[in-house]
């Protein structure tokens, strides 16, 4: 299903300013009740310690730490109780996490029903997400889950996709315009195959109010597209439930991210294509021209980046991480995010001043970055909140050392 909205633009420009004023603030109150309403995005952070307990930092005002209380901390430290997880996401203001091919757990935020768990009251502990509205059943066999701004994405072991909470646009793969409205889902519902194979699904995305999964070595995006983030020229269609297969002129997709309002790929030759929002050069091709057309992400010489095996993406930087053990980073830069010691935005890649050595796993969120070089996590951008787990509060400029594990 499609949906035309008036005055896209307006739109787009007060949600991406609200996330963007969201990821940082010179505020170092702690909340100890909730807040009538979300107004600070993408402001906490979970880690693994020694993969196997995960830990959280940053902004708790709705528990999104799962500590059991509200109460925001600037350091590393455990959930309420430990939890064998296997993998998790970070919402706007939510956290979702799963075990082993199992069942899943959410956390946070839930005005919209991204908890998953048949409510809208928010949760300071993990709880299950629910597969029926009588929250009798547990979504299980889940192996891997993705969160945007209030929406939240589960991948199952039978190649099925499910999602929860907000579906205004379409982000959950569910008809919006069903009557009565489906613009919410308080339980987790299985989501629209039409026009997609849900066969071979190997990766999912989600963040700000679109979706992105990676199948059969193509990329099918739904949800919001103001800005053209599904691939689709906007003025055709603002929003859709129905995934769109994106028009990437490479082949063989192997990775893939979902920014606040743009979207990322990695094809198999290894170069890396960006559309959607670009007002901050978040596409990184050299310009700040939205695009729904795939185009490369390039170098300060234009040339395209190459050797790119991952992608990350906050909600207006891109990261990328090259098979030569370096880390290049584009788009906004207010608070340091993109690595290079300076807060000026960048609409081509820049290389991220980090210590030589193995690069495994790199990660974007909010206004925040993080990459793993040998075996330890080096962070950077946004700590306002504390989401870094650094001693110093505010712009981290360089990478440094993320401390407590």
């Amino acid at each position: 299903m499609v949906k035309k909205h008036g005055n896209i633009a307006a739109v787009l420009f007060a949600l991406t300013i609200s996330f963007l004023s969201g990821c940082g603030s010179s505020s170092s109150s702690t909340p100890t009740t909730v807040p009538n309403s979300a107004t600070i995005f993408y402001a906490h952070n979970l880690v693994f310690r020694n993969s196997t307990t995960l830990m959280s930092t940053g902004y708790n005002g709705f528990g999104q730490l799962g500590t059991g209380n509200l109460g925001s901390r600037t350091a590393l430290g455990p959930l309420s109780a430990y939890y064998p997880f296997s993998g998790f996401a970070t919402g706007g203001n939510h956290s979702v996490a799963f075990f082993n091919n199992s069942t899943v757990r959410s956390w946070g935020y839930n005005a919209f029903g991204q908890l998953g768990n048949n409510s809208t009251t928010y949760s300071s502990d993990p709880v299950p997400v629910f597969a029926n509205r009588s929250a009798t059943v547990k979504l299980s066999g889940v192996k891997a889950v993705a969160a945007g701004a209030y929406h939240t994405l589960a991948l199952k072991n039978d190649d099925t996709l499910w999602g929860w909470g907000q579906n205004y646009y379409g982000q959950l793969g569910v008809d919006f315009q069903a009557t009565p409205p489906f613009n919410v889902s308080y339980v987790a519902v299985k989501a629209n195959s039409a026009g997609i194979s849900f066969s071979n699904i190997s990766s999912i995305a989600a963040n700000g109010y679109h979706s992105l999964a990676r199948a059969n070595g193509f990329v099918w995006a739904w949800g919001y597209n103001g800005t053209g983030q599904l691939g689709i020229d906007p003025k055709v269609t603002g929003a859709m439930s129905s995934p769109n297969r994106v028009p990437i002129p490479a082949s063989g997709i192997i990775n893939i991210a979902a920014g606040g309002a743009s979207s990322y790929a990695v094809a198999k030759d290894n170069t890396i294509w960006a559309w959607g929002y670009n007002a901050y050069g978040q596409l990184g091709n050299g310009s700040l021209t939205q695009n729904y057309i795939p185009t490369q992400v390039v170098k300060s010489d234009l040339t395209p980046l190459t050797g790119v095996v991952q992608v990350a993406a906050g909600v207006s930087h891109g990261l990328a991480r090259l098979s030569d053990q370096t880390v290049w980073a584009w788009g906004y830069n207010f608070f340091g995010q993109l690595g290079k010691g300076s807060v000026k935005d960048s609409s081509v890649a820049v290389q991220v001043v980090l210590p030589a050595g193995v690069v495994t796993d790199i990660r974007a969120f909010g206004s925040s970055s993080m990459a793993k070089v040998n075996g330890v996590w080096y962070v950077w951008g946004d700590n306002y909140y504390g989401q870094l787990g650094l001693i110093t509060i505010g712009k981290i400029l360089l990478p440094e050392i993320m401390l407590g594990l």
